[in-house]
């Protein structure tokens, strides 16, 4: 009987211990998150078209750019037109003493022609880029990418409701883009 009542103790310590151990570390992740909820700050849009978030951890500035479809050093497939989502935006990281900036950009162009015509343009005139392709059930599409210094060049080729669509993107330095 009082090794029943000895393992019951242990059992049920381990049990406190475990449960104390989880109530400080809910406070924990509570505590930091409050902390840095009250610590962050985001400025809107200024002039610039530049948006600011100021964090504990460091700054984070964002400024939209106008697109110009030469800045994503790709060609345009023939005859394609450009769908209106096209984004350029310029970001520049700064945590304590490390700088980093780079430039994403991005436009979705369509065109009727068959997604393997694209392809077989894109195939011609840029032999040496690396291509994928993604099957997901009736969705079948190809990817082109490029890793060349400090960015990446990336065409996405894909069928969408009887149009290809052709998304091009670029992701490095912004003198790059």
């Amino acid at each position: 009987m009082a090794q029943n009542h000895r393992r019951g103790g242990i059992v049920a310590g381990i049990l406190l211990t475990i449960l104390i151990l989880g109530a400080l570390t809910i406070a924990a992740v509570v505590a930091t998150g409050l902390y840095i909820a009250q610590n962050v700050r985001v400025t809107g849009r200024t002039s610039h078209g530049e948006t600011t978030v100021e964090t504990p951890f460091g700054t984070v500035r964002v400024r939209e750019a106008r697109l110009d479809p030469s800045a994503l050093g790709v060609p345009v497939y023939p005859g394609a037109v450009r769908v209106e989502n096209h984004k350029l935006a310029d970001f520049h990281l700064d945590f304590g003493g490390k700088h980093k900036e780079f430039a994403v950009a991005a436009a979705e162009y369509r065109t009727s022609d068959q997604p393997d015509q694209v392809a077989e343009f894109y195939r011609d005139k840029l032999p040496h880029w690396m291509v994928s392709e993604t099957r997901h059930g009736a969705y079948h599409g190809m990817q082109l990418s490029l890793k060349d210094g400090g960015h990446k060049k990336i065409i996405a080729i894909y069928e969408d409701g009887g149009e290809t669509r052709i998304a091009l993107a670029s992701v490095g330095e912004p003198a790059s883009n």
